[in-house]
Parts: structure tokens; C-alpha cells; sequence
């Protein structure tokens, strides 16, 4: 375990602790007066965002994207990192099971070193909502550009991209979506305990009613994505099968006339004129030419 004590001064402590066992965080639930349940919280990887009042304490549960996720990643523990937030008037501890750039550049900021800011609860709280929730706009932005790649794919007349890159994309983007409504009940729940800090807490809730309004677009458009795939698949699946329909079409009727004619019949009459089989390639040629100009007038040879 890792532990920073980031702020200690009169009035305001800060204490962020990264990587704690269950021991650590019982005894830090001592010390500090947390109930047992927020233990249990902090030790669950899977857990949801999440706001809980406890006495004269609030609990939060926020989650930030991880930049290490792969594209295939399929669950919320693949996909984000979790910080949980325990907080009263002027206490705060934050813990995370890894060291978080959104709480690692907080710390860089309020620490104790020279040049250092202020460091009050409401610009605490605004700073790792702000950085929780900027984190998600890289992967959106990638999102959206992938969107954009496999749509120009699908018409360009190449080879179609994969299906099941679509797939993941409108996996991770719904995953995303989750998280970021989860995150906006919480961040909504939250009331400034001071007029001058709303402008905060004011500015958190916009973004994050921007970014899941981004994450609902994208979702729709990678669902239309799949459909509209699936689509010009069946539509090239089609041409394939058109296109062998009208060479079944020419060779049928002359496979029939040459499977009569090669019955060796000893009393056929073109075995005796010379002008027997010359008469017969004419046949074939003339169904030909009239199958030809069926197909062309039915538009049936594609233009």
C-alpha cells in the first residue's frame, strides 16, 4: 500500500491511498471513522459508480477510463479503473487498487511542494470528476473515427471490414455509455455545500450530460453501423448469386440441346444433311442472342 498524504493543514486533510490490501483498509476505516460496508465497496473491482450518505459523510464510487484497455475489451473491469471518494466538510480519501493519472496529476497540483494550489472540497471533487470524465473523450473520439473508417469501407469496393470489429466497437461504446449514466446519477446528487461552489459542480454535470449524449450518438451509429453491414453483405451475396444465375441461364437451354443431340439416335435426321450440325450451333447461338436480349431489356445484366 501506498499511502500520500497530499494535503494535511488545518481545516482540510486529503489522504490518497493506492493499492491497499483489506487489512490496510480496515485499518483506515478505524482510524477515520468509515463504516464497514465502504470497505467491502472499495475492494470490489466490478463495482458501479456509485453516491451514498453515511451520518455526516458522503461515499462516492467513480470510474475512469483505462488507456491500457484493448479494443476487444468486454466488461467494465477490462475497460475502466475505479476511485473511490470518502468525504466530509474537510476531510478527504480517495483509494484506487493502481496509481490513476486523473488523481496522480490532482496530487502534482494541491501537494504540499512549492507552487502548489489551493486546495479546497469543492475544488477537490470538481477536479476528479473533470479528470474521471476527460478521460473518456479519447476513446469517443477514437470511436467515432473508427465509425467513420469501416462506413467508408463498406462502399469503397474493397474488401468489407471485419463484422467483428464493428461488434467490438459497439460493445465498448455501449459499456461507455453505461458508465457515463451511472456516473451522472451520481455526479447529480451531489450538492455544493457552499452558493460560490455550484458554478462547479454545474460545470461537472454539463459535461457529463455532453459526453452521454456523445456516447448515445455513437451507439446509435455503430448499431446502424452493424445493420447497414450486414446489409451490403447480403447485397454483394446477391450480385454473386445474380451473376450466376444468368450464366445458368445462357447454358441451360444449350446443355438441353446437346444433351439430345448426343443421344446417338440411329434415325435422327441431321446425321444424314450435311448442313445437320452447322443448323444445330446456329440454334444454340440464336437462344443465345434471344436470352441475351431478354436480360438486357428486364435489366438483368446490371446497367
Amino acid at each position: 500500500m501506498t499511502l500520500h498524504r497530499v494535503v494535511e493543514r488545518e481545516g482540510f486533510t486529503w489522504l490518497d491511498v493506492v493499492g491497499p490490501s483489506r487489512l490496510d483498509l480496515q485499518d483506515i476505516a478505524r482510524r477515520h471513522d468509515l463504516h464497514p460496508n465502504v470497505v467491502e465497496d472499495c475492494l470490489d473491482p466490478e463495482h458501479l459508480p456509485k453516491h451514498e450518505k453515511i451520518g455526516d459523510a458522503t461515499f462516492l464510487i467513480l470510474r475512469a477510463h483505462d488507456n491500457a484497455a484493448t479494443d476487444d475489451a468486454s466488461s467494465i473491469q477490462e475497460l475502466t479503473r475505479k476511485v473511490a471518494i470518502f468525504f466530509r466538510a474537510n476531510f478527504v480519501l480517495t483509494v484506487h487498487r493502481v496509481d490513476l493519472e486523473e488523481v496522480a496529476s490532482l496530487r502534482e497540483r494541491f501537494g504540499t511542494g512549492e507552487g502548489s494550489a489551493e486546495c479546497t472540497l469543492p475544488l477537490l471533487l470538481f477536479g476528479i470528476g473533470n479528470n474521471v470524465l476527460t478521460s473518456y473523450e479519447k476513446p469517443l473520439e477514437s470511436a467515432e473515427a473508427t465509425i467513420d473508417q469501416i462506413e467508408a469501407a463498406l462502399f469503397d469496393g474493397g474488401a468489407p471490414p471485419s463484422l467483428e470489429r464493428a461488434h467490438h466497437l459497439k460493445r465498448r461504446v455501449s459499456l461507455i455509455r453505461r458508465i457515463l449514466w451511472q456516473s451522472s446519477q451520481v455526479i447529480n446528487r451531489l450538492v455544493p455545500q457552499a452558493e460560490r461552489a455550484e458554478p462547479l459542480y454545474q460545470d461537472v454535470r454539463e459535461s457529463v450530460e455532453a459526453l452521454l449524449f456523445w456516447a448515445d450518438q455513437l451507439l446509435d451509429e455503430a448499431t446502424n453501423l452493424q445493420q447497414v453491414h450486414l446489409a451490403v453483405a447480403s447485397h454483394r451475396n446477391n450480385e454473386v448469386m445474380r451473376v450466376l444465375t444468368v450464366f445458368s441461364a445462357f447454358f441451360l437451354p444449350l446443355t438441353f440441346i446437346v444433351g439430345i443431340y448426343g443421344m446417338n439416335f440411329a434415325r435422327m435426321p441431321e446425321l444424314a444433311q450435311p448442313w445437320g450440325y452447322p443448323a444445330v450451333l446456329v440454334l444454340m447461338v440464336g437462344v443465345s442472342a434471344a436470352i441475351f436480349v431478354w436480360f438486357r431489356r428486364k435489366g438483368w445484366l446490371g446497367g
